[in-house]
């Protein structure tokens, strides 16, 4: 008996061919198979989900509002406290305490529509998927990271204390003050963010500034393989049309900060009417900044 054999070296337009034919015989299987593959480049692809990782939720964690219909999800903020000395025949003050919350909103990404004849549609060379993955997935995250840095800013712009302006450029001084300006907040150091641009000039430091050790890893395998500086994690982008190449944003720990709910994840929807197929991709996350002094911009 003999059997067909899949190899990774099968062409783009066998793919194809064969996405048609699942899209007409099972047009449930095809989304599944897509939607597994676009969620995983779409984390790829998201600075926002390696700063907040993101919490996949159901409708019935959802809270109801009565001024609207949006979506939403109510989220508890740690109440505050204080201690004080008292003697041994003494007590604590009494304190009345009200636990603080905020609301996290959701929205919806959605990529470009993407409509082809199937006869058409099997004659293409180039993988199908990849259109997926570059143009629609893309897209999408930069939407998600376009939202979450104009929040970034609208708090900031209304704390203007936590922008620092330095001159110098990338330097362990201009970064020492940076960390101190979250931490003198009762902050702890999280994670980093910043250009690709900006964070290849990390090879310019000085030994004297991140350590012998740095230095000689920097210089023998480039900064690629090097995902810290001075002991902090650093996400880097080449988004510089989101976030300029001369910023840098330190965040506080993910539950010192805010979280991240998807109500539905990256999903690829298909629709055939006979032998047209149009097929797109959309999300619906909600993002939310619960502690607006656990960020600090550093313009460089």
């Amino acid at each position: 008996m003999s059997y067909n054999t899949e190899t990774s070296r099968t062409s783009a337009s066998l793919i194809n061919t064969r996405f048609v034919k699942k899209v007409e015989r099972d047009k449930t299987a095809a989304e599944t198979e897509g939607t597994a593959f676009i969620r995983s480049k779409l984390r790829q692809a998201s600075f926002t989900r390696e700063i907040i990782e993101p919490q996949l939720i159901g409708d019935d964690q959802l809270d109801r509002s009565v001024n609207t219909d949006m979506p939403r999800k109510i989220v508890e903020l740690e109440p505050d406290s204080v201690a004080t000395f008292v003697p041994f025949k003494g007590t604590g003050r009494r304190t009345w305490f009200r636990g603080r919350k905020y609301s996290v909103y959701f929205g919806k990404t959605e990529s470009q529509r993407f409509k082809k004849s199937k006869f058409e549609l099997m004659t293409y060379e180039n993988d199908i998927r990849k259109i997926l993955s570059d143009n629609s997935v893309k897209d999408m995250a930069d939407q998600e990271d376009l939202r979450f840095v104009d929040t970034l800013d609208a708090i900031l712009t209304a704390n203007p204390g936590q922008v620092l302006s330095p001159a110098g450029g990338l330097t362990a001084a201009n970064f020492a003050d940076a960390f101190k300006n979250l931490v003198s907040r009762k902050i702890p150091i999280g994670k980093i963010l910043m250009t690709k641009e900006l964070y290849y000039d990390a090879l310019k430091l000085p030994a004297t500034s991140i350590g012998d050790v740095v230095a000689s890893r920097h210089y023998d395998e480039g900064v690629e393989s090097e995902n810290h500086l001075w002991g902090f994690p650093v996400i880097t982008t080449i988004k510089n049309d989101i976030i300029p190449s001369n910023h840098a944003y330190i965040f506080g720990p993910q539950n010192y900060l805010g979280n991240f709910y998807l109500l539905q994840d990256a999903t690829l929807f298909i629709e055939q009417r006979a032998d047209m197929i149009e097929f797109w991709s959309y999300a619906a996350p909600g993002i939310g900044i619960g502690n607006t002094r656990s960020v600090t911009r550093l313009e460089l």
